[in-house]
């Protein structure tokens, strides 16, 4: 008991740190590790030293998970680069007219359909350059167009590949048993997102803001997609997450079937060229998508320490103690205590959730499938409004807010969503 209550001092005080922005995630999950591990009395080598198994294999751990979000960035790179996501975007836009308000539901829509498979902050940016200027056009008031895209992000988000195979690696599920829950946080952010577009409107009415044309990132301007071809390589992200669903294969997989896809359906002009570009997208992805990759060193590291069954000796009764052992115990327990998933805390299995993801499973009290989607319900809050996410803080800065302040704007909504996330998954998976 005594050295569950050290860990849990250990999780509070690095989270502490980590709030205060006195030490960052990427520091913090390693340290994190390394410190539980000295509290649960682990050896320094040994099949669970710290210098032999903690560090190293925790780092290799979700080896397939970060290299999916690399890749992930890749094929986000190229879709921007051919002109596929602003084709997507500008279409949705010219199909809503001058209603304001079907222009910006086409807008997340279609930010919903791209962030499938998009990933990293890199494609935010990408494609928020495009989609949040049309909005403020139109007259959506500022913070309503940035929270109601990150909501479309987030819902996109949910089904994407990286994702799912981030969750699935850490709590060890099959990836297939993922899939009904993904759907379902998808169609619940959806709502969210169209909710804050309706309220936003009926409460703030319009604000119209001049929007420039937005050039391509080198300056120039990215040319449309055109014709069959064109249509098809704009259905990139139907065809990777439909190969998901129907052959269950590994997140790398897709991603690497949507990138030859894209390529067949885009390729012209000079071949050197044109594998130039390729070349450059993939060094350019992984460019932005090192950051989230970066952290997956620390989560393993973690994970491993959590799991190390010296740890798992020492803090079982501690853990046994705080676990629910039913489902309406488990839904009043995440349900209550999901606002710590904000700032990598506790409850976001992307940070220091991982380490109690760990031990809850290992105590084996709930179904891990159950454990696991309560998980993934709490993952989409810090997803769409964590003033940390650097997501959310270029998309605050974009529309000239603070990023809490945008985060707080929809804190309670956020709330209640999460709870009814965690009901429906946690009472159809127990």
């Amino acid at each position: 008991m005594v050295t569950g209550i050290i860990v849990v001092v250990i999780f509070v005080a690095v989270a502490a740190l980590m709030i205060s922005k006195k030490l960052p995630t990427v520091l913090a999950l390693p340290l994190m590790a390394v410190l539980i591990a000295v509290a649960a009395g682990l050896p320094l080598k040994g099949d669970e030293g710290i210098l032999t198994y903690v560090i190293p294999q925790g780092a290799l751990k979700l080896a397939s998970t970060y290299v999916a979000i690399l890749f992930s960035c890749w094929l986000s790179r190229i879709l921007y680069r051919t002109g596929v996501s602003a084709t997507i975007i500008k279409k949705a836009a010219e199909l809503g007219g001058d209603k304001p308000l079907v222009v910006s539901l086409l807008l997340c829509a279609a930010s919903v359909f791209l962030f499938t498979v998009l990933y990293g902050t890199g494609a935010v940016a990408m494609v928020g350059a495009i989609v949040l200027p049309i909005m403020l056009s139109v007259g959506v008031p500022p913070m309503v167009a940035c929270n109601s895209f990150l909501a479309a992000m987030t819902a996109g988000y949910m089904l994407n590949p990286a994702n799912i195979a981030a969750v699935t690696n850490i709590t060890g599920v099959e990836q297939g048993s993922m899939y009904t829950a993904a759907i379902i946080l998808t169609v619940l952010s959806c709502i969210f997102c169209v909710g804050i577009l309706v309220w936003g409107f009926k409460k703030e009415g319009k604000k119209y803001a001049f929007a420039a044309e937005i050039p391509g990132s080198d300056g120039e301007e990215i040319e449309p997609v055109k014709g069959i071809r064109g249509f098809l390589a704009c259905m990139t992200p139907f065809v990777v997450v439909l190969v998901m669903l129907i052959f269950n294969l590994d997140a790398i997989t897709v991603f690497l079937i949507g990138i030859i896809w894209l390529m067949i359906m885009t390729v012209k002009g000079s071949w050197s060229k044109y594998c130039s570009m390729i070349v450059q997208s993939c060094y350019e992805g992984f460019k932005e998508g090192a950051p989230t990759a970066s952290l997956m060193f620390g989560i393993g590291m973690l994970i491993n320490a959590m799991t190390a069954p010296t740890t798992q000796a020492a803090i079982e009764p501690f853990m046994q103690a705080i676990t629910p052992t039913t489902a309406i115990g488990l839904i009043l327990f995440v349900c209550i205590l999901s606002p710590g998933s904000l700032y990598r805390g506790p409850f976001n299995i992307l940070g220091l959730g991982a380490g109690l993801a760990a031990s809850m499973m290992a105590v084996d009290a709930v179904p891990i499938l159950a454990l696991s989607v309560a998980f993934y319900a709490t993952l989409r809050w810090p997803t769409q409004s964590c003033p940390t996410s650097t997501q959310v803080v270029w998309c605050a800065n974009f529309v000239g807010y603070e990023p809490t302040t945008v985060a707080m704007k929809v804190f309670w909504p956020n709330w209640i969503v999460t709870a009814l996330s965690v009901v429906i998954l946690v009472l159809m998976y127990m």
